[in-house]
């Protein structure tokens, strides 16, 4: 994705592409190669900033050398990789840069104290356009904005869910459509569907109706009779819920929402929009890195961000044993095989003593735990070589004192 986001915004009307950053210096130059863009790789901090300054598109594989480096309005993240994602954002912050994220892994486990330390440095911090999550934000603010109460907010998961599934068993498949096993192990095992909904959540104040919430199977014409309360034949226990649907909605998203005013419940049926009291919104559709370039504009121009927590957690993705884990076991985080994500409120996840699944990479068991126990502190022991881990601790002492 960040390779096609170069692409594009090497060719959008009032953007530069100033740099293209990997620590395999090879995938930079080649990112920059198929963005058809002129590029020279960089050997140091000092060669950095003299080539920007001659106007020129640098490659480098070193994020820190853009600590002081001269031309560059806006980072774009585009890793994928909490630990990588976190130190990108301490980066901005220090330099008082905007921060455009794609990664959502990192923002469901920290991005409640990213946007507090974005906020007091003064500049734009954000989750990108384009990706469910930011969707569905998007979507909740112009409903609530004309008077909406939001029901359900919720999104199609594109892939089978099987909480078993690994790199290894997904590697074929992986090779096929030239993704990451990984990164398609954590779609299929339902990890990226919750990690997603808990950044929606953190923003909107909605909450999950259940741990994992409900994911029936449900196709676009089911919505309205699944996704409301339980006294009107639904399956929701209360209102004002994230969720996903496995059906033919999918790759898109929609909000479940009602208004009590009888005269605008007759406005609705005139313009065909049901009798109610529900009513669907949708989009068939989410462009991903392509809408990136919105929130790049956005974060920039108008000083504004696209998605964002607001305060302290409303939700957390919590970690479950994708297997039987024993003592001393290594774990390897989102997308491995080791562990999977269940969106849980965060009063829940924080009485439970729940640990975050985006702070498990590196981590190893201190006890054993059977297959599908949400895991918690007194289980594991974090990597503390990690800096998302510190800015995990941190952001849960400022939430238990109130700072956010």
């Amino acid at each position: 994705m960040g390779s096609g986001l170069a692409y594009q915004m090497a060719r959008l009307p009032g953007l530069r592409l100033a740099a293209v950053c990997d620590v395999v210096l090879d995938r930079a130059t080649a990112a920059a190669a198929r963005a058809e863009v002129s590029a020279e790789p960089a050997a140091s901090a000092d060669d950095v900033s003299r080539l920007l300054t001659a106007g020129r598109t640098v490659v480098a594989p070193d994020a820190a050398w853009f600590a002081r480096a001269p031309g560059i309005d806006v980072f774009v993240d585009a890793t994928g990789e909490p630990e990588a994602a976190v130190r990108l954002a301490l980066l901005a912050v220090a330099r008082r840069t905007p921060l455009v994220t794609m990664t959502v892994e990192a923002d469901a486990t920290v991005g409640p104290l990213l946007a507090w330390l974005a906020r007091g440095a003064g500049l734009v911090y954000t989750v990108g356009a384009g990706d469910e999550p930011s969707v569905l934000c998007e979507m909740v603010e112009f409903a609530r904005a004309i008077g909406f109460e939001v029901v359900c907010a919720g999104k199609g998961k594109n892939n089978r869910l099987d909480r078993t599934a690994t790199p290894e068993s997904v590697a074929e498949e992986a090779a096929a459509r030239g993704m990451s096993p990984r990164m398609l192990a954590a779609f299929v095992d339902g990890t990226k569907t919750m990690i997603e909904m808990t950044a929606l959540a953190n923003a909107t104040g909605l909450l999950p109706d259940c741990p994992g919430m409900h994911g029936p199977r449900a196709d676009l014409g089911d919505l309205l009779r699944t996704f409301v309360p339980e006294a009107d034949g639904g399956i929701l226990r209360r209102r004002g819920v994230v969720d996903y649907a496995i059906g033919d909605i999918a790759p898109g998203v929609f909000l479940v929402v009602a208004t009590p005013g009888e005269p605008i419940r007759r406005d609705l049926a005139y313009l065909r929009m049901g009798e109610g009291p529900y009513y669907l919104l949708s989009r068939p559709y989410h462009l991903a890195s392509l809408e990136v370039p919105l929130s790049v504009a956005r974060a920039v121009l108008c000083d504004e961000s696209t998605m964002i927590a607001a305060g302290p957690p409303h939700a957390e993705c919590v970690a479950a044993a994708k297997r039987d884990l024993r003592a001393g076991d290594m774990l390897d985080g989102i997308g491995g095989g080791t562990v999977y994500g269940l969106i849980e409120t965060a009063e829940r996840a924080a009485r439970a003593g729940a640990v975050p699944v985006g702070l498990l990479r590196g981590g190893r068991m201190r006890r054993d735990a059977a297959r599908g126990t949400v895991l918690t502190r007194e289980d594991v022991v974090l990597d503390d070589s990690l800096t998302i881990v510190h800015l995990r601790r941190l952001q849960d002492v400022m939430a238990q004192q109130g700072m956010f």
